[in-house]
């Protein structure tokens, strides 16, 4: 009897245990298949206008350059400008010793007197049918000449003085007071920079396309991070001897403007490519195999390589593609060499806006 109710009370331990075992294990939770999965990051293949640059160098230049000068001769009695003074529009810069010419306007200034007193009284004649037809137009004729030669004196009285034609800066000044100068000889030189040119030589590739230029400006390497806008506004149809054509950009400085005339500059042409495809991913999706580029797009839970055709236009950290991949395809953007072809994957959700870090 004893030893029946040892056996008894063995098994119902035995039992007892077996189903705390049984309990214990159907306790555990199920796991899912996705948490196996290895989690990728991901971009999507978007569609944007396809904007490509280039750069030339360039010198900014002064848009007028005049060499100053009398239109008549003779000694100079004032000099009212220096190398380097800003002067503006119709200001007197120099003046000639103008007695003689005023001396000349005062003579034809009596001749035209006497011979229009002459004329009137001619013409009086003329009307009463008192004088010939041949000596009124003889008088009227020596009139008019008369007349012009005044004028021409009083047009040299006041080519005496010389006045700026524009506004700008003095440059260089050649003569000094009380020389003596011809006409045409240049006493000094200015240079208006109210606007101011860039020339640059482009390839045919750009001159042909010019059309398709978006935007163009000029950066200084003193001036880091300051962009100077340009406006293209002709171009030389003939290539250089190098096969390269000449564009004529304009610079309008703002007040206060850094740049000025001699400088050098970077010219940046940016311009519509004309690439079939307008399609972007992030550079860090490409990888090289094979010596071709591909990227991995996730498909119904899966990757996949593709093969991709790359532009050299980097913009932003993206390039553009031309084939290979369509709008709206996720591509992996990190850890490319730890997948395998047609491996599961799980993306990672894209952060929100409004609840950074999911604290929410």
């Amino acid at each position: 009897m004893v030893l029946k109710k040892s056996k008894t009370g063995i098994g119902i331990v035995v039992i007892s245990v077996a189903m705390i075992a049984m309990s214990s294990c159907s306790s555990k939770p199920e796991t899912s298949g996705n948490e196996n999965r290895k989690l990728v990051k991901t971009a999507k293949v978007v569609e944007k206008s396809t904007v490509e640059e280039k750069q030339y160098p360039g010198t900014i230049e002064e848009v007028e350059n005049v060499n100053l000068a009398f239109r008549v001769a003779g000694k100079i009695e004032n000099l009212y400008v220096k190398e380097g003074q800003y002067i503006k529009e119709g200001q007197l810069i120099a003046q000639l010793d103008a007695r003689d010419y005023e001396i000349q306007k005062r003579e034809f200034e009596v001749q035209v007197t006497q011979m229009r007193s002459e004329y009137d009284r001619i013409e009086e004649l003329k009307n009463r049918a008192s004088v010939a037809d041949n000596d009124y137009e003889k008088m009227k004729a020596a009139k008019e000449v008369l007349e012009t030669k005044l004028k021409n004196a009083i047009d040299r009285l006041n080519d005496t003085k010389l006045y700026a034609p524009f506004s700008g800066y003095i440059t260089k000044v050649m003569y000094e007071n009380r020389e003596m100068v011809n006409t045409g000889t240049a006493i000094a030189s200015m240079i208006n920079i109210s606007t101011m040119k860039v020339e640059v030589n482009v390839p045919a590739s750009m001159y042909i396309n010019r059309a398709l230029i978006l935007d163009i400006y000029c950066t200084q390497e003193n001036l880091p991070g300051e962009r100077f806008p340009l406006a293209l506004y002709a171009s030389n149809a003939k290539a250089n001897d190098n096969g390269l054509y000449k564009l004529y950009l304009r610079y309008t400085p703002e007040k206060g403007s850094k740049l000025s005339a001699g400088m050098n500059v970077s010219v940046v042409i940016q311009y519509k490519s004309q690439a079939e495809s307008t399609l972007s991913i992030p550079l860090s999706a490409v990888f090289e195999k094979d010596e071709c580029s591909y990227v991995w797009v996730v498909k119904n839970g899966k990757v996949q390589s593709q093969e991709v055709s790359v532009t050299n236009f980097v913009s932003n950290g993206s390039v553009y593609i031309t084939e290979g991949v369509k709008a709206g395809e996720e591509v992996v953007i990190g850890g490319l060499n730890l997948l395998t072809e047609n491996e599961p994957v799980r993306t990672l959700p894209s952060a929100s806006k409004t609840n950074i870090g999911k604290l929410l």
